[in-house]
């Protein structure tokens, strides 16, 4: 891949009026990595693209086109301004919850000119337990990674919403288990966000330090972007991982975590297992009836791609576990869709006439 240096002005206004504009909606470097496949599809075909964000998104990434016109938010309160404002041809995000009072559609007169907006998903877990009320409910397009997904978004979405099952964007043209025979003598943790959970494994993670000390690698702990780690300890022996880029996942030998849908990028890429541990689930609503027949995604996979343990047992743990791996594949294939993302994606932007 062949990467471009950014030359484009920073400020806090929208450019000229352009009713094909593309607008990329990516809060910080840690979304980038879900969209950049549409990304730079865009970039090389030459579109007017507004990029709006907290801060750079784009890493060690680096772009040279005079198309691209990045708008950095110093607040929520500027960004719901600016949001309120913006016209163009689609709205591009892996943020959910649009058209509420934090992330408000665009209000312009004529409607004409406001964006159709577009949901990329940033897990590959259900869309259910772990997002809150109406995440879905106002985009007017969907790209769903799975069939699985796309089900359990029906009663989630508005009656004008259309969900496409295209696969997810991430893993575009890249084989299931492509790093399998290649890692380094580590184990990531990696717990999802919400107090419950984190409290309890680094309330513990001396337990976790010495099982994987036992199995004679090295440990590194990554939190989730969410969470406020300033607020924790660490022990001196423990390396924490703050990049907020995610590009060695495939690295690292072994994974341990909670709930969180970084298990399953995690599988996809090696095809090694995982250990979750047993602590409280980070949910932020109650499943309603129609939902409660679910499978949940995140629910599932602990019994698949995975063992799960509970903290204080793995003083018995002699090795780390193993799994089926021909199940844990046949799961993975039905996580993702397919691994023609991009193309599918692009044939249903040109099929709906949003390019």
């Amino acid at each position: 891949m062949i990467f471009h240096y950014i030359s484009t002005i920073i400020h806090f206004a929208i450019r000229t009026k352009d009713a094909n504009k593309i607008i990329f909606f990516i809060e910080n470097l840690t979304h980038f990595r879900f969209i950049k496949n549409i990304f730079e599809y865009f970039v090389n075909e030459g579109y007017v693209i507004d990029v709006i964000c907290f801060e750079l998104p784009f890493g060690t990434d680096k772009y040279k086109y005079e198309n691209i016109n990045i708008i950095i938010l110093k607040n929520d309160i500027e960004k719901i301004k600016l949001l309120k404002n913006i016209e163009g041809k689609i709205f591009i995000t892996t943020t959910p919850s649009i058209g509420t009072a934090i992330f408000p559609k665009s209000k312009i007169i004529p409607k004409s000119d406001r964006p159709k907006y577009l949901y990329f998903f940033h897990s590959l877990v259900s869309p259910n337990e772990m997002y809150v009320k109406n995440s879905f409910k106002n985009f007017d397009f969907i790209f769903s990674p799975s069939l699985i997904i796309s089900e359990q978004l029906k009663t989630l979405v508005g009656l004008k919403t259309k969900v496409f099952t295209t696969g997810y964007l991430m893993f575009n043209n890249i084989k299931l288990g492509k790093y399998s025979d290649t890692y380094d003598n580590k184990v990531l943790i990696a717990p999802t966000w919400g107090e419950g959970g984190v409290n309890q494994i680094i309330n513990n993670i001396s337990k976790i330090m010495d099982f994987v000390k036992n199995i004679s690698l090295d440990i590194v702990f990554r939190p989730h972007p969410m969470t406020k780690i300033e607020r924790y300890k660490f022990s001196k022996e423990i390396y924490v991982d703050r990049n907020k880029d995610l590009d060695d996942l495939h690295r690292y030998k072994y994974l341990i975590t909670d709930y969180s849908g970084i298990a399953l990028e995690f599988f996809y890429l090696t095809k090694r297992p995982v250990l979750f541990l047993e602590v409280p689930k980070k949910i932020k609503r109650s499943l309603s009836k129609k939902e409660q027949g679910f499978n949940l995604i995140e629910n599932e996979m602990r019994n698949v791609i995975g063992n799960k343990i509970n903290i204080n047992d793995l003083v018995n743990l002699k090795e780390f576990p193993s799994v089926n791996t021909d199940y844990g594949i046949k799961f993975m294939q039905n996580s993702n869709f397919s691994a023609n993302s991009l193309d599918k994606t692009i044939q249903v932007f040109k099929d709906e006439g949003l390019i």
